[in-house]
Formats: C-alpha cells, sequence, structure tokens
C-alpha cells in the first residue's frame, strides 16, 4: 500500500489527495463527500531557505530554515479544534510525510534515504492536520553523502509488540505541557524512520487525545509522534475536565497495525 502525501500542480511531484484523504483510501476508509458549506482553505503559505534548489547534499541530513505566512505557528493546538489564524507544518520527502513542526527551521535525516536527487515540501497545516497545499514550498537537492549511514534493516522477530503508559498516572490533573511517557516491547523506535519505507519490528508512536475514530486512528486528533518514550503534550485547547490520552504504535510511515497496538489514559484537564 502507498501511503504517500502526493502533490500536484506546479509542484511536479505526481499527484493525487490531501494528506487525510490519502490515508483514509489506504485504509479502506470512505474519502468524505465535498461540501458547499465547508469554507475556503485560509491563505497560509510557507517560504523556504537555507537550501539552494539543486544543491549537492553531502550530510546525512538537510535542514531548512521555514517561514511561516500568514498564521502562527502552534503545535501545541494539533490535535484540537482549528483556531483561526494558528496552524503548524508538516514536512514531506520525496511524497511521504516526515513530520509536523512549528520550529523556524526543519532538519530531516537521510537515514535509509538512497543516494540521488530527492524533493523536500513543506506544507502548512491547520490544527486538524488539513493540509493547505496551494501555500507549500518546494526545493530539490542530490544526495551524495561522502559517507552514508549504515542503513538500519527490518528486525526479524515475530513477538507482536506492546505499549503502555507509565504515566501520568490514571485520574491526574494536568494543565498547560505535561509529559506522557510509555513502554514499548518487541519494538524499536526510530525518529529517523519517520516516513522511511516499513521495515518489520521498528516505527514509532502517535499521541492522540479523545478519540481515535477516522483515517490513521484520529489523525485529526494527534498531538504529536514519537520516536522514544516520551512526548510533551499540551492541555491548550482542550476544556477542563475529563479527556482520554491514547498512545498507539505506528509504522515508519505512519499506519497503525492491522490489529491496533495502543495504550489509553484517562486524564483531568484543569
Amino acid at each position: 500500500m502507498d501511503h504517500r502525501s502526493t502533490w500536484t500542480r506546479r509542484l511536479g511531484v505526481a499527484s493525487a489527495l490531501p494528506l487525510a484523504l490519502a490515508m483514509a483510501s489506504t485504509a479502506g476508509a470512505q474519502s468524505p463527500e465535498p461540501s458547499m458549506a465547508m469554507a475556503p482553505d485560509p491563505a497560509y503559505s510557507i517560504a523556504l531557505s537555507g537550501l539552494e534548489d539543486g544543491s549537492s547534499v553531502t550530510a546525512n541530513e538537510i535542514t531548512v530554515d521555514v517561514e511561516t505566512i500568514g498564521f502562527t505557528p502552534s503545535c501545541s493546538l494539533a490535535g484540537k479544534p482549528d483556531v483561526e489564524g494558528t496552524g503548524h507544518y508538516h514536512t514531506i520527502l520525496d511524497g511521504s510525510l516526515i513530520d509536523m513542526e512549528c520550529t523556524p527551521s526543519a532538519t530531516v535525516s537521510l537515514q535509509n534515504v538512497a543516494p540521488g536527487p530527492h524533493t523536500l515540501i513543506v506544507v502548512p497545516a491547520l490544527g486538524n492536520h488539513h493540509e493547505i497545499q496551494g501555500g507549500a514550498a518546494m526545493v530539490s537537492f542530490e544526495y551524495a553523502p561522502t559517507e552514508a549511514l549504515p542503513e538500519i534493516v527490518a528486525s526479524e522477530s515475530t513477538t507482536p509488540p506492546t505499549i503502555s503508559v507509565l504515566s501520568p498516572a490514571a485520574g491526574t490533573e494536568v494543565s498547560g505541557e505535561f509529559t506522557i511517557d510509555v513502554a514499548v516491547t518487541d519494538f524499536t523506535l526510530s525518529e529517523a524512520l519517520f516516513g522511511k519505507p516499513d521495515l518489520n519490528g521498528l516505527g514509532h508512536w502517535h499521541a492522540n487525545v479523545d478519540s481515535t475514530d477516522g483515517p490513521m486512528m484520529g489523525m485529526v486528533t494527534m498531538l504529536g509522534m514519537s520516536g522514544s518514550t516520551s512526548v510533551v503534550a499540551s492541555t491548550e485547547g482542550l476544556v477542563p475536565g475529563p479527556h482520554t490520552f491514547f498512545a498507539i504504535l505506528v509504522s515508519n510511515q505512519h499506519m497503525p497495525f492491522m490489529e491496533p497496538v495502543m495504550a489509553s489514559v484517562d486524564l483531568i484537564v484543569k
């Protein structure tokens, strides 16, 4: 299956649908019917600098400076109801989603990336991760590593992985930023492999709030993704009271297992 975010128009990258719809179709979900009542996309856009188009990259990562135009980046509002004038951005390498970001610069690892021509796209996104594709910016580069990173290969393990939430404990009151800590067994977490080809026994996890319904087990409620055993979440944008926070194991391509591997904890937002 192809879980990439794909592009058309002047960007010159093959094809098709916004990220959420592409993921819905690969997951077997039905794409929503267009609605005349849907509001037009806001005029959010991205400007890139720091990496010249057509550059030769000898390092094993690329970094670009990201200017957000028309909106204020706020990852604390990711996975929450949209707030006008705020959002974040997605980094996309060769059509595959890498990460969501809010920082003035973005770094993408070239782990498990073959030498040769590649394309990085940075696209603004709303709090629910809907991409404003018309505001995307693109840079092409040639990866010619001085010394490529050792390739990470698949695990031979056939033991089903698990994930559990270590903290906060159920019933804990949280306010502002707080850390969710998890334990994972029979699975190797790797941030460097975000968006790279899937490998047995490797991937990362997504933190969601209140729902895992819809494409990618609730892409619209994803607070963040982590290649370690912790993630910083935020209560900003959540109404006070009880909320359920989820930890979902996913592949390098951000897809949950056919039989979901997940854990949850009920917390009180102050």
